[in-house]
């Protein structure tokens, strides 16, 4: 299968995604809707895309400006499929990380994302999961935002003692964009 990119430099190149795979990639339409919200936040961000797939989301992001791409994707073979996307399309600035992000997103403690998204499985309770790992570990910038895709009769439920709050959701069909910056109002731990 290939797709195809939105937006940005790179608009109209395509990259290819393994088939066989049980992966369920963005619509074009829900990929531009959220670059359009995000608008100008895009350029020179620090992205840091959970599931990456088929990587697509993140590729956007940097076609679009952003001034580094981290992902982490579970599945070694789409893991190097993303990482030949790269490649392909001369991003420099992006990496891949392998493997279980409960395990990996450890590793980035010290980072600061201005950009997170997230595209869990979507009857996995890894929303939540989400949201508690990017508190722990202080992920998100201070002015960042933390973007979930899921299934628009899932409600994701907050985690009690967390410093991120939902600030909005954009539904698209049967799909939902829940939006979540830091809590300027609880102190962090």
């Amino acid at each position: 299968m290939s797709l195809k990119i939105t937006g940005g430099r790179k608009k109209g190149k395509s990259i290819d995604s393994p088939s066989g795979m049980k992966v369920r990639p963005t619509a074009s339409k829900i990929r531009q809707a959220l670059f359009n919200v995000l608008g100008g936040r895009v350029a020179e961000a620090r992205v840091l895309d959970l599931f990456g797939g088929t990587g697509l989301m993140g590729i956007e992001a940097l076609s679009r400006g952003a001034a580094d791409l981290t992902t982490i994707e579970v599945e070694r073979k789409l893991a190097t499929n993303i990482l030949n996307a790269f490649e392909k399309l001369a991003f420099e600035n992006a990496r891949v990380v392998q493997g279980d992000f409960r395990e990996k997103i450890g590793e980035l403690k010290g980072n600061k994302f201005d950009i997170i998204f997230a595209d869990p499985p979507y009857d996995s309770p890894f929303a939540k999961m989400v949201i508690n790992l990017v508190d722990k570990y202080e992920l998100l910038s201070p002015n960042g935002l933390l973007i979930i895709e899921h299934n628009i009769d899932t409600r994701i439920p907050m985690p009690e003692k967390v410093s991120i709050k939902m600030t909005s959701e954009r539904n698209y069909g049967q799909t939902c964009l829940s939006f979540f910056e830091i809590d300027t109002s609880k102190p962090r731990k």
